[in-house]
């Protein structure tokens, strides 16, 4: 907390007087066996009903692979309740929930740069990632695909940024005051998470780190989620509908290596809706402190378990 203004910066809003700070690490652990425990049920479903042949993913498995993900957010939200006893909401942001009007605005500008970064990259014939192309034949379930990845990549999106955004971000900053370490730690993971590291496509760690970095940096700066969500969800549904009428939804979740200047496009994308979404949470005059209080039991007060 600020001792100046008696505010709270969103990456130390999972510290409070009630819990014992290394519940933060617990936490940590306690939704990644989570999320663990319910992928391997949902992927053995899918593959008890349908298993897609190596190398193609068809719109069941894109929607069970989307599934797995999903539960990250009550994971990460009862987590932060529960166990560190949070005050609700405030892995959303820093008024204690989301903010859907910016986080409809931001969507709106993530939508618009992806497009146009998609025009660039097809009227360049810019390189595209190993396995995908620039034209061929629709996804034989091209509709359905469409259809899932609407309805389902952006809560997937919001998945992924609730944990590493939302909780490791508050996590790391419960013990590291400064909110860069906090949002470099928490990028480091978020590449990691991917399955990309230098040695095996230091373009593909770059692109993903550039991502997580400028997300975790307007988290902190505009006091809550909603533009991270905003970008992740229109990168995400953007790549999968290109790839249903390309034919290439299986390259595109299984992408091992990128060309230099399919990356550079995507990171100068990144930079550029940081900038919009850092002029814009200025405009709408979002708040990145909270007046609210951290825990939702008062100090000295039962210990819920």
């Amino acid at each position: 907390m600020n001792e100046k203004t008696g505010l709270t910066p969103y990456q130390r809003l999972l510290k409070n007087d009630v819990t014992p700070r290394s519940y933060v690490v617990l936490g940590a652990f306690t939704i990644l066996v989570g999320w663990m425990i319910s992928g391997i049920v949902i992927l053995g479903v899918q593959m008890a009903i349908r298993e897609d042949p190596p190398g193609t993913l068809s719109w069941f498995g894109l929607l069970a692979t989307n599934l797995t993900l999903i539960p990250l957010i009550p994971l990460s939200v009862y987590v932060a309740r529960g166990l560190n006893k949070q005050t609700p909401g405030l892995l959303a942001s820093v008024v204690g929930r989301i903010r859907w009007r910016p986080l409809a605005w931001f969507a709106v500008v993530a939508v618009v740069l992806e497009l146009i970064s998609f025009a660039v990259i097809e009227l360049g014939n810019v390189p595209l990632a190993t396995g995908e192309r620039h034209g061929g034949g629709m996804a034989p379930d091209a509709i359905a695909v469409i259809a899932v990845t609407l309805l389902t990549s952006p809560i997937q999106a919001a998945g992924e940024e609730y944990y590493f955004r939302g909780y490791l971000l508050q996590a790391v900053g419960a013990y590291a005051r400064s909110w860069v370490v906090a949002v470099l730690v928490t990028g480091l993971l978020f590449t990691a998470a991917h399955g990309i590291w230098p040695w095996q496509s230091p373009a593909l760690f770059v692109d993903r780190l550039a991502f997580g970095l400028v997300a975790g940096l307007l988290v902190v700066r505009t006091g809550g989620l909603e533009a991270g969500i905003a970008s992740h969800a229109a990168n995400n549904v953007v790549t999968f509908v290109f790839a249903a009428f390309t034919d290439t939804v299986g390259a595109s979740l299984g992408v091992k290596d990128a060309p230099w200047p399919l990356v550079t496009i995507d990171v100068l994308k990144f930079a550029a809706f940081g900038a919009i979404a850092l002029w814009m949470s200025g405009r709408m005059k979002l708040e990145n402190r909270s007046e609210l209080p951290l825990s939702a039991l008062s100090v000295g007060g039962p210990r819920q378990v």
